[in-house]
Protein backbone atom coordinates (compact mmCIF):
# COMPACT_ATOMS: atom_id res chain seq x y z
CA UNK A 1 0.00 0.00 0.00
CA UNK A 2 1.18 3.37 -0.60
CA UNK A 3 2.05 6.31 1.42
CA UNK A 4 -0.93 8.40 -0.05
CA UNK A 5 -3.40 5.32 0.65
CA UNK A 6 -2.25 4.71 4.31
CA UNK A 7 -2.80 8.52 5.10
CA UNK A 8 -6.50 8.44 3.77
CA UNK A 9 -7.29 4.87 5.43
CA UNK A 10 -5.92 6.26 8.89
CA UNK A 11 -7.59 9.84 8.38
CA UNK A 12 -10.91 9.35 5.77
CA UNK A 13 -11.63 13.20 5.97
CA UNK A 14 -7.90 13.68 4.94
CA UNK A 15 -7.33 13.12 0.82
CA UNK A 16 -3.99 12.99 -0.81
CA UNK A 17 -3.02 14.71 -3.96
CA UNK A 18 0.13 14.22 -5.92
CA UNK A 19 1.45 16.36 -8.25
CA UNK A 20 3.49 16.11 -11.68
CA UNK A 21 6.05 17.47 -9.80
CA UNK A 22 5.85 14.55 -6.72
CA UNK A 23 4.64 17.40 -4.49
CA UNK A 24 2.21 16.13 -2.51
CA UNK A 25 -0.45 18.11 -0.56
CA UNK A 26 -3.79 17.20 1.81
CA UNK A 27 -7.05 18.70 1.56
CA UNK A 28 -9.99 18.36 4.43
CA UNK A 29 -12.75 16.91 3.07
CA UNK A 30 -16.32 18.14 4.37
CA UNK A 31 -17.85 16.42 7.16
CA UNK A 32 -21.09 15.01 5.92
CA UNK A 33 -23.78 16.13 8.70
CA UNK A 34 -27.04 13.94 9.38
CA UNK A 35 -30.50 15.25 8.39
CA UNK A 36 -31.70 14.87 11.75
CA UNK A 37 -28.95 17.25 12.77
CA UNK A 38 -28.94 19.23 10.24
CA UNK A 39 -32.96 20.16 10.37
CA UNK A 40 -32.31 20.56 14.39
CA UNK A 41 -29.46 23.16 13.63
CA UNK A 42 -31.96 24.98 10.85
CA UNK A 43 -35.12 25.01 13.64
CA UNK A 44 -32.81 26.83 16.44
CA UNK A 45 -31.39 29.41 14.10
CA UNK A 46 -34.71 29.94 13.18
CA UNK A 47 -35.53 30.79 16.51
CA UNK A 48 -32.72 33.14 17.33
CA UNK A 49 -32.99 34.95 14.30
CA UNK A 50 -36.67 34.98 14.23
CA UNK A 51 -38.16 39.21 14.51
CA UNK A 52 -41.57 39.44 14.66
CA UNK A 53 -44.13 40.38 12.00
CA UNK A 54 -44.50 43.52 10.70
CA UNK A 55 -46.75 45.82 8.48
CA UNK A 56 -45.41 48.38 7.68
CA UNK A 57 -48.44 50.08 6.02
CA UNK A 58 -50.62 50.27 9.03
CA UNK A 59 -50.62 54.09 9.09
CA UNK A 60 -51.61 53.91 5.41
CA UNK A 61 -54.81 52.06 6.89
CA UNK A 62 -57.75 54.77 7.07
CA UNK A 63 -58.39 56.22 10.93
CA UNK A 64 -61.48 54.65 11.40
CA UNK A 65 -59.84 51.07 10.98
CA UNK A 66 -56.90 52.02 13.00
CA UNK A 67 -59.30 52.80 15.93
CA UNK A 68 -60.85 49.90 15.73
CA UNK A 69 -57.45 47.52 15.57
CA UNK A 70 -55.84 49.64 18.94
CA UNK A 71 -59.47 49.04 20.39
CA UNK A 72 -59.56 45.18 19.56
CA UNK A 73 -55.83 45.56 21.02
CA UNK A 74 -57.04 45.96 24.63
CA UNK A 75 -57.63 42.90 26.77
CA UNK A 76 -59.60 41.99 29.88
CA UNK A 77 -57.92 41.81 33.08
CA UNK A 78 -58.71 41.05 36.63
CA UNK A 79 -57.83 43.51 39.21
CA UNK A 80 -56.79 41.38 42.26
CA UNK A 81 -56.19 44.16 45.07
CA UNK A 82 -53.93 42.40 48.05
CA UNK A 83 -51.22 44.39 50.39
CA UNK A 84 -48.20 45.26 49.57
CA UNK A 85 -47.24 46.04 53.30
CA UNK A 86 -47.08 44.64 56.51
CA UNK A 87 -50.89 42.90 57.57
CA UNK A 88 -53.00 44.77 60.16
CA UNK A 89 -51.40 48.16 60.84
CA UNK A 90 -51.66 51.34 59.99
CA UNK A 91 -48.97 51.71 56.79
CA UNK A 92 -51.23 48.62 54.69
CA UNK A 93 -51.42 49.75 51.45
CA UNK A 94 -53.06 48.10 48.48
CA UNK A 95 -51.92 47.65 44.65
CA UNK A 96 -53.24 45.42 41.87
CA UNK A 97 -51.52 42.43 40.80
CA UNK A 98 -52.31 43.51 37.34
CA UNK A 99 -50.69 47.05 38.09
CA UNK A 100 -48.68 46.75 35.03
CA UNK A 101 -50.11 49.76 32.30
CA UNK A 102 -51.06 48.57 29.31
CA UNK A 103 -48.82 47.99 26.11
CA UNK A 104 -51.10 50.54 23.80
CA UNK A 105 -49.92 53.72 26.22
CA UNK A 106 -46.57 52.86 25.04
CA UNK A 107 -46.65 51.79 21.10
CA UNK A 108 -47.34 54.97 19.76
CA UNK A 109 -48.85 58.80 19.85
CA UNK A 110 -51.88 57.45 18.28
CA UNK A 111 -52.34 54.23 20.58
CA UNK A 112 -51.63 56.14 23.70
CA UNK A 113 -54.40 58.57 23.15
CA UNK A 114 -57.06 55.70 22.41
CA UNK A 115 -55.77 54.15 25.72
CA UNK A 116 -56.43 57.57 28.08
CA UNK A 117 -59.80 57.48 26.26
CA UNK A 118 -60.61 53.55 26.79
CA UNK A 119 -58.76 53.59 30.36
CA UNK A 120 -59.15 55.42 33.79
CA UNK A 121 -56.80 56.31 36.97
CA UNK A 122 -57.73 54.46 39.84
CA UNK A 123 -56.15 56.03 42.92
CA UNK A 124 -57.60 56.39 46.62
CA UNK A 125 -55.76 58.26 49.46
CA UNK A 126 -57.94 57.83 52.43
CA UNK A 127 -58.80 61.46 54.63
CA UNK A 128 -56.35 62.50 57.67
CA UNK A 129 -56.80 60.40 60.26
CA UNK A 130 -58.03 57.18 58.81
CA UNK A 131 -55.91 53.81 58.72
CA UNK A 132 -53.87 52.64 56.05
CA UNK A 133 -52.74 54.60 53.01
CA UNK A 134 -55.18 53.24 50.50
CA UNK A 135 -54.63 52.02 47.00
CA UNK A 136 -52.07 52.49 44.45
CA UNK A 137 -52.58 54.28 41.41
CA UNK A 138 -53.12 51.76 37.84
CA UNK A 139 -54.47 52.13 35.14
CA UNK A 140 -58.05 49.86 34.41
CA UNK A 141 -60.55 50.04 31.24
CA UNK A 142 -64.09 50.64 32.96
CA UNK A 143 -65.96 48.53 30.32
CA UNK A 144 -63.18 45.20 29.95
CA UNK A 145 -61.39 44.81 33.48
CA UNK A 146 -62.85 43.54 36.45
CA UNK A 147 -61.97 44.70 40.37
CA UNK A 148 -62.02 41.36 42.59
CA UNK A 149 -62.55 42.11 46.28
CA UNK A 150 -60.72 38.79 47.62
CA UNK A 151 -61.11 37.71 51.08
CA UNK A 152 -58.82 39.97 52.32
CA UNK A 153 -59.65 43.24 51.04
CA UNK A 154 -63.51 42.34 50.80
CA UNK A 155 -62.83 42.63 54.73
CA UNK A 156 -61.55 46.13 54.34
CA UNK A 157 -64.49 46.95 52.06
CA UNK A 158 -66.94 45.84 53.99
CA UNK A 159 -66.20 48.38 56.73
CA UNK A 160 -66.22 50.77 54.35
CA UNK A 161 -69.86 49.82 52.60
CA UNK A 162 -71.43 49.47 56.41
CA UNK A 163 -69.60 52.82 58.20
CA UNK A 164 -72.39 55.34 58.49
CA UNK A 165 -70.33 58.40 59.88
CA UNK A 166 -66.85 58.38 57.05
CA UNK A 167 -67.72 59.65 53.67
CA UNK A 168 -66.10 56.95 51.28
CA UNK A 169 -69.07 58.50 48.56
CA UNK A 170 -67.19 57.41 45.13
CA UNK A 171 -63.72 55.92 46.01
CA UNK A 172 -64.46 53.23 43.64
CA UNK A 173 -65.74 55.41 40.95
CA UNK A 174 -65.69 53.93 36.73
CA UNK A 175 -66.18 50.17 38.25
CA UNK A 176 -68.45 48.84 36.20
CA UNK A 177 -67.71 45.61 37.06
CA UNK A 178 -67.11 44.12 40.33
CA UNK A 179 -66.21 40.82 42.15
CA UNK A 180 -67.21 40.39 45.83
CA UNK A 181 -65.61 37.35 47.78
CA UNK A 182 -68.84 35.04 48.77
CA UNK A 183 -67.82 34.85 52.69
CA UNK A 184 -67.42 38.54 52.73
CA UNK A 185 -70.61 39.29 50.96
CA UNK A 186 -72.14 36.77 53.17
CA UNK A 187 -71.01 38.79 56.40
CA UNK A 188 -72.57 42.17 55.03
CA UNK A 189 -75.95 40.69 54.49
CA UNK A 190 -75.75 39.26 58.38
CA UNK A 191 -74.20 42.83 60.02
CA UNK A 192 -76.41 44.47 57.68
CA UNK A 193 -80.15 45.61 58.85
CA UNK A 194 -83.10 44.74 56.87
CA UNK A 195 -83.37 46.32 53.38
CA UNK A 196 -83.95 50.00 53.55
CA UNK A 197 -82.90 50.07 57.58
CA UNK A 198 -79.70 51.09 58.92
CA UNK A 199 -76.96 49.74 58.75
CA UNK A 200 -77.21 48.90 54.99
CA UNK A 201 -73.93 48.42 52.36
CA UNK A 202 -73.68 51.80 50.59
CA UNK A 203 -72.77 50.04 47.44
CA UNK A 204 -74.75 52.93 45.33
CA UNK A 205 -72.12 55.71 47.24
CA UNK A 206 -69.37 53.71 46.96
CA UNK A 207 -69.68 52.02 43.59
CA UNK A 208 -71.57 54.80 41.47
CA UNK A 209 -70.83 53.07 38.04
CA UNK A 210 -71.60 49.74 38.93
CA UNK A 211 -73.17 47.85 36.08
CA UNK A 212 -72.52 43.97 37.35
CA UNK A 213 -72.12 42.58 41.18
CA UNK A 214 -70.29 39.07 40.60
CA UNK A 215 -70.36 36.80 43.81
CA UNK A 216 -66.57 34.86 43.39
CA UNK A 217 -66.26 31.93 45.31
CA UNK A 218 -62.41 31.31 46.03
CA UNK A 219 -62.34 27.99 47.58
CA UNK A 220 -59.47 25.37 47.54
CA UNK A 221 -61.02 21.30 45.92
CA UNK A 222 -61.55 20.51 49.49
CA UNK A 223 -63.81 23.53 50.01
CA UNK A 224 -61.24 25.59 52.36
CA UNK A 225 -61.46 29.37 52.21
CA UNK A 226 -57.72 29.99 49.73
CA UNK A 227 -56.87 33.10 52.52
CA UNK A 228 -53.13 32.88 51.54
CA UNK A 229 -53.34 34.06 48.14
CA UNK A 230 -55.42 36.98 49.11
CA UNK A 231 -52.35 38.24 50.33
CA UNK A 232 -49.99 37.14 47.58
CA UNK A 233 -52.26 36.30 44.67
CA UNK A 234 -49.12 36.84 42.35
CA UNK A 235 -48.80 38.70 39.10
CA UNK A 236 -51.48 39.51 36.42
CA UNK A 237 -52.43 35.24 37.21
CA UNK A 238 -55.96 35.84 38.35
CA UNK A 239 -59.42 35.06 36.17
CA UNK A 240 -62.84 34.35 36.60
CA UNK A 241 -64.46 31.43 35.68
CA UNK A 242 -68.75 32.35 35.52
CA UNK A 243 -71.25 29.47 35.81
CA UNK A 244 -74.70 29.25 36.41
CA UNK A 245 -75.95 28.52 39.66
CA UNK A 246 -77.41 25.73 39.89
CA UNK A 247 -79.84 25.66 42.86
CA UNK A 248 -81.39 28.37 43.96
CA UNK A 249 -83.43 27.30 46.62
CA UNK A 250 -80.15 27.01 49.03
CA UNK A 251 -78.53 28.19 52.01
CA UNK A 252 -76.23 30.54 50.10
CA UNK A 253 -79.07 31.96 48.16
CA UNK A 254 -80.96 32.97 51.37
CA UNK A 255 -77.96 34.25 52.81
CA UNK A 256 -76.30 35.94 50.16
CA UNK A 257 -78.15 36.44 46.80
CA UNK A 258 -81.69 37.25 48.28
CA UNK A 259 -80.01 39.70 50.26
CA UNK A 260 -77.83 41.41 48.03
CA UNK A 261 -80.11 41.77 45.67
CA UNK A 262 -82.85 43.63 47.89
CA UNK A 263 -80.03 45.72 48.83
CA UNK A 264 -79.38 46.82 45.65
CA UNK A 265 -83.07 47.17 44.56
CA UNK A 266 -83.69 49.38 47.30
CA UNK A 267 -80.41 51.66 46.52
CA UNK A 268 -80.79 51.69 42.75
CA UNK A 269 -83.63 52.83 40.48
CA UNK A 270 -85.51 50.58 38.53
CA UNK A 271 -84.14 49.56 35.36
CA UNK A 272 -80.31 50.60 36.69
CA UNK A 273 -80.35 47.64 39.35
CA UNK A 274 -76.87 45.60 38.57
CA UNK A 275 -76.72 42.50 37.57
CA UNK A 276 -75.77 39.56 39.91
CA UNK A 277 -73.95 36.89 38.40
CA UNK A 278 -71.63 33.73 40.17
CA UNK A 279 -68.09 33.13 39.40
CA UNK A 280 -65.15 30.78 40.75
CA UNK A 281 -61.65 31.88 41.73
CA UNK A 282 -58.98 31.00 39.26
CA UNK A 283 -55.42 31.42 39.69
CA UNK A 284 -51.85 30.79 38.37
CA UNK A 285 -49.73 29.10 40.61
CA UNK A 286 -47.52 31.33 42.42
CA UNK A 287 -44.36 29.39 44.43
CA UNK A 288 -43.03 32.16 45.95
CA UNK A 289 -46.14 33.51 47.71
CA UNK A 290 -46.31 29.88 49.15
CA UNK A 291 -42.94 30.19 50.07
CA UNK A 292 -43.51 33.73 51.64
CA UNK A 293 -46.71 32.71 53.30
CA UNK A 294 -44.88 29.45 55.10
CA UNK A 295 -42.40 31.92 56.46
CA UNK A 296 -44.57 34.26 57.94
CA UNK A 297 -46.23 32.08 59.60
CA UNK A 298 -43.80 29.70 60.77
CA UNK A 299 -42.03 32.71 62.46
CA UNK A 300 -45.44 33.59 64.19
CA UNK A 301 -45.88 30.20 65.47
CA UNK A 302 -42.51 30.23 66.97
CA UNK A 303 -42.34 33.32 67.56
CA UNK A 304 -39.07 35.00 65.60
CA UNK A 305 -39.11 38.32 64.09
CA UNK A 306 -37.57 38.48 61.29
CA UNK A 307 -34.28 40.69 60.52
CA UNK A 308 -32.30 42.46 57.67
CA UNK A 309 -33.49 41.42 54.64
CA UNK A 310 -35.50 38.69 56.09
CA UNK A 311 -37.95 41.42 57.06
CA UNK A 312 -38.94 42.14 53.55
CA UNK A 313 -40.58 38.37 52.50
Amino acid sequence: MTMEKELETAHPRVEVNVQNNGIRSCTRRPLLKSPTLSRAQKAVSTIFKATPPTFDLFSELPIELRMQIWEQSMEERVHELHPCAKLYNERMTFRSNSSQTPAIFHTCQESRAVALKKYQLMEYNPEVGYPGKGILRFYFSPKLDTLLLNSLMGLFMMFVLLEEEANFTGIMKGWETVAFDAERAQLITLLSGISGNAPRPRIREVFPSLQRLIIAFDYTKGGKTRFRTSVWPGENGTTLKAFPWPVMESREFETIFQPMKDHLNNDYDIGAVPEIQVAKVKRKTYIRGDIRYAFRKSCALVGIRPRGVFRRL
